[in-house]
């Protein structure tokens, strides 16, 4: 069970990998909002076919409990309506080679509610996980600065800085929903859970963004719609499986070295220009990422 859990955890590494470049393919001509439509909207499709398909489906709907609701509603709006609005803006402004480093910095603010809430002591490992970190979003943020300083631009008015903050954002949305996964699959099959989330945020998404005009492309439907859905499937699916058989102690760090993988991606497939600085953030992202997640 423990060597299909991380296999599971593997997969969905690869899967997360890939889904930021499908999705800076299925922005170019849309905006965030409509981006975020689609995806939900065939994410949603996929999942209730995996619960239609298993036969958990009325199971799932049965088991369902105002509370259940609650947290379900709760998490949806943190990770996929605000956190992923948040990081498809990102995307847009910076690429995925800056975003997806700072983004995964996720795991920093899920051991810092757990100190908060828990009071959970922070081991050393964490406070050098932190201390990396930070010199990541340094190095990559400085990046940006010596090359807009080259071109005489003005500071207030540099796009990248704006990314990178929504990137911080996302991480931080991201981590408030994954306080309460583990007490969600404890009641629910993993497909259950995501589906019904992905559900909620199209619903809110259309609902907020009524009077919004969304904007559907044959291309975005194809690389958010189609292809997005494939990689979301299988990425929340083998990652909250993942996490019912071994426990997120064990799936986080295996999981967390996607941020590399998908700076290798986007480099191979969006053509994405690496300089020293973005491969040092990048590497060291990772390490931090991974020592908080062992401390």
């Amino acid at each position: 069970m423990e060597l299909k859990g991380e296999i599971l955890a593997i997969i969905s590494a690869l899967a997360w990998a890939g889904s930021a470049s499908i999705y800076k393919k299925g922005l170019e001509g849309i905006d965030p909002w409509s981006g975020n439509l689609i995806r939900t909207g065939f994410a949603s499709l996929g999942f209730f076919l995996i619960l239609i398909i298993k036969g958990t489906l009325s199971e799932s709907l049965l088991t369902i409990t105002l509370s259940l609701l609650f947290w379900l509603i709760f998490s949806a709006f943190f990770a996929f309506f605000l956190g992923d609005l948040l990081f498809f803006t990102s995307l847009k402004e910076i690429g995925v080679s800056r975003t997806v480093p700072i983004s995964s910095t996720y795991p920093l603010f899920v051991t810092a509610w757990a100190f908060i809430i828990y009071r959970k002591p922070l081991s050393i490992f964490v406070i050098v996980g932190t201390l990396f970190i930070v010199l990541a979003i340094k190095l990559i943020s400085g990046e940006e600065k010596d090359k807009n300083s080259k071109d005489n631009a003005k500071k207030e008015n540099n796009p990248h800085s704006k990314g990178i903050l929504l990137a911080l954002l996302a991480a931080l949305c991201w981590s408030i929903s994954i306080t309460v996964l583990e007490h969600l699959v404890l009641y629910l099959p993993s497909e259950a859970v995501a589906g019904f989330r992905f559900l909620i945020t199209f619903s809110l998404m259309a609902a907020v963004g009524s009077q919004r005009k969304f904007t559907i492309t044959r291309r975005s439907v194809i690389w958010i719609g189609i292809f997005g859905m494939a990689v979301l499937v299988i990425g929340n699916y083998t990652f909250l499986e993942g996490i019912r058989l071994i426990g997120s102690a064990k799936v986080a760090p295996i999981s967390s070295v996607y941020p590399v993988i998908s700076v290798l991606f986007a480099t191979i497939f969006l053509r994405e220009t690496l300089t020293p600085k973005i491969i040092g953030g990048t590497i060291m992202s990772f390490l931090g990422v991974l020592l908080i997640v062992l401390g």
